[in-house]
């Protein structure tokens, strides 16, 4: 990441390590002291308190200290050269005055084997899934473009903005272990606060989407009764449900991170704009192409096979 960024001095790191302190104890030994002193930020968790993804966002979003950019990524990520003056001139391409760089990179195979292919990914609708919440696939374009494309979707594990988004949209704590549901409910949030969405026309991160060489929080045990409270705290916000239908502990805090009654656009509005209905559990056409027409992405059996190849997100 800072090796192939233009100005490394720049970039702060924030990073919430959720592990065994006494079996990875030796993955921190060797530090390095001294490099990039002061740019890389820590929180250290014991893996057993570990809460999920949304926890986890939230936490690294307490490290920041006034950069004027934020970069919210998951790990296991490759950079292409100069990513950070890339993304800076693609935002301020963006025909919005809150516009969010947001997609599902392309993938990379271990350690470092990235494709040549530079055709950029737009995060569409997949389907409703049996919990009932939106399930959502990166789909290729049929070619780069110099400008950023509008999305009607947000993902988490890539979103560049303006940092102002931190404190206007901050990360909900209240999720412990919430998966499918995560991305939905800060895409509403997001939205309805005057944020808009956009994929880079070009590939500029690339994320391991191969998941065998390394378990997840979701094969621990015991997470399953917290992941259905968030699920229902989720099912709420996205006005799926009503609130009589969920425990109180699952309503903690819920007016700031919810969606307010006078929020600058409204859950029904984002519903119109995007064609998804969450309480319906309905999906239009135009969900599918994130708005898009048919004709900007790349023909189908392309596709299967480029994914097949490059890992795409599926």
């Amino acid at each position: 990441m800072l090796k192939n960024a233009r100005y490394p001095a720049k970039i702060v790191i924030g990073v919430c390590f959720q592990y065994d302190f006494e079996e990875d104890k030796d993955c921190f030994t060797d530090w390095p002291t001294g490099l990039f002193e002061g740019q890389i930020k820590m929180i250290r968790v014991d893996y057993r308190k570990a809460s999920g993804p949304c926890w986890a966002r939230h936490t690294c979003q307490s490290l920041y200290s006034g950069e004027t950019y934020y970069l919210a990524l998951d790990s296991h990520m490759r950079f292409i050269n100069h990513w950070d003056s890339v993304l800076i001139n693609l935002l301020k391409k963006c025909p919005s005055k809150k516009p969010i760089i947001t997609t599902y990179p392309p993938g990379y195979r271990l350690p470092d084997t990235i494709t040549s292919e530079t055709k950029p990914v737009l995060t569409c609708a997949k389907e409703m899934g049996s919990d009932g919440m939106l399930r959502l696939v990166g789909k290729l374009l049929n070619q780069n473009f110099q400008n950023p494309v509008a999305s009607a979707f947000w993902v988490s594990g890539f979103s560049f903005s303006a940092a102002s988004v931190i404190a206007e949209v901050p990360y909900d704590p209240y999720l412990p272990h919430l998966f499918f549901g995560e991305e939905s409910t800060m895409t509403a949030r997001l939205w309805t606060k005057g944020w808009d969405f956009f994929a880079p026309g070009i590939n500029i991160i690339y994320h391991l989407w191969e998941r065998t060489h390394r378990p997840n929080f979701r094969e621990l045990p015991d997470t399953k009764e917290a992941e259905a409270r968030s699920q229902r705290r989720a099912k709420f916000i996205l006005g799926m449900i009503e609130k009589s239908q969920v425990e109180e502990e699952a309503l903690v805090e819920i007016e700031k991170y919810g969606i307010p009654q006078d929020s600058q656009r409204s859950l029904e509005d984002y519903q119109k704009f995007s064609g998804v209905n969450f309480k319906d559990g309905t999906i239009q056409e135009k969900a599918f192409y994130s708005g898009q027409p048919k004709t900007i992405f790349m023909d189908y059996l392309l596709e299967m096979i480029y994914g097949t190849m490059n890992a795409i997100k599926k």
